[in-house]
């Protein structure tokens, strides 16, 4: 996660704001609030914002009212909805509008967290579009063994600056553990090179976000169904790509699943959509399994040892002492019975803890 990005809370409930802003402190972020869009407005004009967050429905105000009103004072603000009451209606609603998310406040504080981290990347990548300025390169990890398809992907992060090839294997039969890159951006999957695995897609896709924890999944060559495609959807695939497709459309993708999107017909992404909102609305709370008893700050920090940082990182964003982190992994190691960060999180992820 990036330090220092400002987030503006919009809530006409006190004890909710209260809550969230707590939380959000914790995790690094500087926090302002506002319970009414006049507020929030005088917040905008006084501070520099990057993500805010608002109610859907408050008391007096709605929140994609003041969500349209809050853009017009700056184009590039990334909004995230929160509802505690989500609709398929609202939430396509809000998706004409521009709002970057929507998201029901019943979930997980680590998705909430992930799409917020999401949104401040997107506001990063477009405010360095803007001002010419260079931005991250984004790493990619093909899996295929067509040569030419390997050339035309070299070609193209040679000619886009802002993508590299990172590694390419020739099926996923080829991907080891210690090829564990919490790095990569992108995996982009031939579908003919690895047909046999998909027969069993869930553990595929399952060993892939292992391998590439922080990556989002893309098909290519793939030649699916539209019900094909919403199940492959449902397990986490983020896109499709067609054998020929041509270089502007294929960097749109990119850029538009690496800004947390989905690159699939209208009609499918409203599909998916609708049995997300359903399956969030049905969904009950369920701890996550923790086999080796590990303490709430055990987990935290191997999820943030998931993420690449360095215990140095993990200090600074759990506002602890670098001695005291290198404490919890050594008590993680022991629980876990492990000698490494990477076996550490590949237990971790095996057995549903982060």
């Amino acid at each position: 996660m990036v330090k220092n990005q400002t987030l503006l809370l919009i809530d006409d409930e006190q004890d909710v704001m209260d809550s969230l802003k707590l939380w959000l402190e914790d995790e690094g972020y500087e926090v302002h609030t506002a319970t009414s869009k006049a507020r929030a407005l005088e917040v905008l004009q006084e501070s520099t914002i990057g993500v805010c967050l608002i109610d859907l429905k408050m008391k007096d105000e709605d929140g994609l009212r003041i969500s349209r009103d809050l853009k017009k004072t700056d184009a590039l603000l990334k909004i995230i909805i929160l509802t505690g009451y989500p609709s398929y209606e609202s939430a396509i609603d809000a998706m004409k509008m521009g709002i970057f998310d929507y998201v029901s406040k019943e979930q997980e504080k680590s998705e909430i967290l992930e799409k917020i981290e999401n949104a401040v990347d997107a506001r990063q990548n477009e405010i360095a579009a803007k001002t010419g300025m260079p931005g991250n390169r984004k790493n990619i990890i093909l899996v295929c063994q067509h040569m030419m398809i390997k050339e035309g992907f070299e070609n193209f992060c040679r000619e886009e600056t802002g993508y590299k090839l990172l590694h390419t294997y020739a099926t996923v039969d080829f991907i080891k553990n210690s090829d564990f890159n919490s790095q990569a951006a992108l995996v982009l999957l031939c579908t003919t090179c690895n047909h046999k695995r998909l027969q069993q897609s869930q553990k595929m896709f399952s060993d892939l976000h292992i391998f590439f924890p922080n990556s989002r999944l893309i098909l290519i060559n793939s030649q699916f169904s539209d019900d094909e495609k919403m199940e492959l959807m449902m397990m986490g695939v983020k896109g499709f790509l067609p054998k020929n497709i041509f270089k502007e459309n294929m960097k749109k993708a990119f850029e538009a699943i690496l800004n947390g999107e989905i690159w699939a017909s209208r009609k499918l992404t409203h599909n998916l959509l609708n049995k997300l909102i359903q399956k969030t609305s049905e969904r009950q709370y369920k701890e996550p399994e923790n086999w080796y008893k590990l303490s709430r700050r055990e987990i935290e920090i191997l999820q943030a040892m998931a993420s690449g940082l360095s215990n140095f990182e993990i200090s600074e964003k759990l506002f602890i002492s670098e001695k005291t982190v290198k404490a919890h992994i050594n008590h993680v190691f022991k629980k876990m019975g492990v000698k490494s960060r990477t076996q550490a999180v590949l237990k971790a992820v095996e057995a549903f803890i982060i």
